[in-house]
């Protein structure tokens, strides 16, 4: 979450890092982004300059962040090259966090090729990458061994199809919680989702034992090293303030939408981050 301080406790205001009226990003393992006002404390916060769009920042904090720690892992695991002509894939480019890999990898020259529903390929397209059907059975017969690094954010196989498309000394990482769940699985009720969460775990354990391979739970990345997120994101936030980067942000909405919002990003329909902003009014 983005906000601004309106209240210190006494030691926090003592030592004197952080003053009321800071704008600062939050990172919370409770909740609370979806409302006016939360009590947080103030190792969860990281100051962010006064010029950025809080509904652009807000998409530093996860899928920026998620997508530079994807895209450097990869780069240590093919041997800390510079992406400029290598060839990059993403398992789910329409993603929020597809695109933030996207706009990324972009500044380096990569070639990135990205994974979609037919029907989101002409504006995956506009941002210059080269589009595959969802389906691996398409494109793999053709891809198998090309590519230099997959970012696999959408688990449709359990990563097989990702590992295949990989060349001899490429790298493979695998991005889970994945948060889309299938229309089909939705249908079935509480048991099919509970399947799918049930597959989601064997392939998170499966990609811990493959070689070539990198795991980032998107979820913890920030308590595992809380100093190389809160640099990650000085960076991101710097990159956003000189205009570099912009992220792709689908809708700005009210507490009372957010129950639908919630269910559009659920199906992955959302071409871009959906921003609850508190105080908009319906």
């Amino acid at each position: 979450m983005v906000g601004t301080i309106q209240t210190l406790g006494d030691e926090v205001e003592n030592k004197g890092q952080f003053r009321k009226g800071d704008r600062v990003a939050a990172v919370s393992t409770f909740g609370g982004g979806n409302s006016r006002f939360i009590s947080i404390p103030a190792s969860r916060l990281t100051k962010i300059p006064s010029k950025v769009k809080s509904t652009e920042a807000v998409c530093m904090l996860h899928n920026y962040i998620v997508a530079l720690r994807a895209l450097r892992l990869a780069r240590k695991g093919i041997g800390g090259s510079q992406y400029t002509g290598m060839n990059i894939l993403v398992t789910d480019g329409f993603s929020p966090v597809g695109q933030a890999v996207i706009a990324l990898a972009s500044m380096e020259g990569a070639e990135i090729y990205c994974c979609a529903d037919e029907s989101r390929h002409s504006y995956l397209s506009r941002l210059g990458v080269k589009c595959f059907d969802k389906d691996p059975e398409s494109w793999l017969p053709d891809a198998t061994g090309t590519f230099d690094v997959v970012i696999d954010n959408s688990c449709y196989d359990s990563y097989n199809s990702s590992w295949f498309a990989l060349n001899q000394m490429g790298s493979l990482i695998c991005l889970a919680p994945v948060r889309n769940i299938d229309r089909e699985e939705i249908n079935q009720g509480a048991c099919g989702i509970e399947i799918a969460e049930l597959q989601q775990q064997w392939a998170e354990l499966k990609a811990k034992l493959m070689s070539k391979t990198h795991f980032i739970n998107t979820d913890t990345i920030y308590d595992e090293d809380t100093a190389q997120y809160k640099q990650d994101l000085k960076y991101l936030m710097f990159l956003l303030e000189r205009g570099d980067i912009k992220p792709k942000v689908a809708e700005r909405v009210s507490l009372n939408d957010v129950p639908d919002a919630q269910r559009l990003m659920q199906r992955g329909r959302a071409n871009g981050s959906v921003v609850c902003v508190p105080w908009i009014e319906d």
